[in-house]
Order: C-alpha cells, then sequence, then structure tokens
C-alpha cells in the first residue's frame, strides 16, 4: 500500500475492548490492516480478556463501561464467561458458583 493514502481523521476517541482467544488476534490483524492504515484515531485500549478481568476484580469491565458512556462509541471483541469447570481449572478468584 501506498503512502499517498490520506487517513480519515476521527474527532472522537474509539474505546477497544479486547476480547479472548481467537478474537484477540483477529481482532488485531482486522486493526492493523483494515482500520489504523486508513483512519487516524485516538484509541481508548481495555483489556477484556479473562485474566485480566479477574485480576482486577472486574473493574476493567466498569472502567471500561464508564468510556463507552463518556466517548459514545466501542468495539468489543468475544469474551469468556467462564463456567465452574473453567473457573476451577484456571484458579479463577471472584467467579463463585453456587450449588
Amino acid at each position: 500500500m501506498g503512502s499517498d493514502i490520506q487517513k480519515v481523521h476521527v474527532v472522537n476517541p474509539v474505546v477497544e475492548l479486547d476480547g479472548d482467544e481467537m478474537t484477540r488476534i483477529i481482532w488485531k490483524d482486522i486493526r492493523e490492516k483494515l482500520i489504523l492504515p486508513f483512519l487516524e484515531l485516538q484509541i481508548e485500549y481495555y483489556d477484556l480478556g479473562l485474566e485480566h478481568r479477574d485480576a482486577t476484580n472486574d473493574e476493567v469491565t466498569l472502567a471500561a463501561a464508564r468510556a463507552i458512556k463518556r466517548h459514545h462509541v466501542g468495539i468489543k471483541c468475544a469474551t469468556i464467561t467462564p463456567d465452574e469447570a473453567s473457573s476451577e481449572e484456571q484458579h479463577l478468584t471472584q467467579w463463585v458458583f453456587f450449588s
């Protein structure tokens, strides 16, 4: 791609909510190949991967929601909602299941 392409300037920041597993990889390719070469924009990034949500006691999810409310736009990748078995397997601290 030639450098003679002028990027479109996006006025408002975009909130990026990264996800888990393959969505993280696919989204990175989309962002790097199909968005950033054509748009000049400010991205406010939040890692909503399962491990980071657990490490922050899900505070990152609330912060991301506040950012979307503030900027009026967000792009969210798919995330994992753990079940009891995966919660135990990954030693998650905040996901409690009751019988």
